[in-house]
């Protein structure tokens, strides 16, 4: 991998989130595209599948049938989906948070960011589908540097549950969150909710 190619893709990610922040989705947007545009042009038609280098799924790399791509990639498909939902643009988004989770297949943040998507739109299966999948790769120490992460795929899962009627489910699950986040307000809102339609047989 060229590095110099990696630390100017790594920048120009770093440009794009600062202009989300920033309030300017559609000029991130060009940025996230010059990186991922950068990265295509480098491999030069090369047609073999991606993964990012920081990927943990490394065998097949290591046995050539995919090439690796620098982690900026990923987050600039990431980024891009982002800036496209502050636009508006879930249709156009879709397509960028999966290509994040595909060439990241281990990173549990980009499943829950591409579940969150579907949960917007009220597709509860498909949505508890992906936090399901963050849960599974997600490190489960409840001390560990992923706590946050692990707490918003249960929470999510718990979420998606309710909606689909499951509520000892879903209980279970917010119940569970709390170990990785104890202090969460939300999840605790959502027990009192459960707990206060279990009570009415709702």
């Amino acid at each position: 991998m060229n590095t110099a190619l990696h630390v100017e893709s790594r920048n120009d990610v770093s440009k794009g989130f600062a202009l989300i922040r920033a309030g300017k989705p559609a000029q991130a947007v060009k940025m996230f595209d010059s990186v991922i545009l950068a990265s295509e042009q480098a491999l030069g038609g090369d047609a073999r599948p991606r993964l990012c280098q920081s990927s943990a799924s490394d065998a097949p790399v290591a046995a050539g049938k995919a090439v690796a791509v620098s982690s900026a990639v990923c987050d600039a498909h990431f980024g891009k989906g982002f800036a496209l939902v502050d636009l508006g643009r879930g249709d156009l988004a879709e397509a960028e948070l999966r290509r994040a989770t595909e060439l990241a297949p281990e990173n549990a943040h980009f499943a829950n960011e591409y579940a969150e998507l579907f949960k917007s739109r009220r597709e509860w299966q498909q949505s508890y589908d992906l936090f399901s999948h963050a849960w599974a790769i997600v490190d489960k120490a409840p001390k560990g540097s992923d706590a946050p992460v692990a707490a918003r795929a249960l929470r999510g899962m718990g979420y998606n549950k309710i909606e689909m009627g499951q509520l000892d489910d879903a209980a279970k699950l917010f119940r569970q969150s709390l170990d990785y986040d104890p202090a969460n307000v939300g999840a605790k809102t959502e027990l009192d909710f459960i707990a206060q339609k279990q009570a009415i047989g709702a």
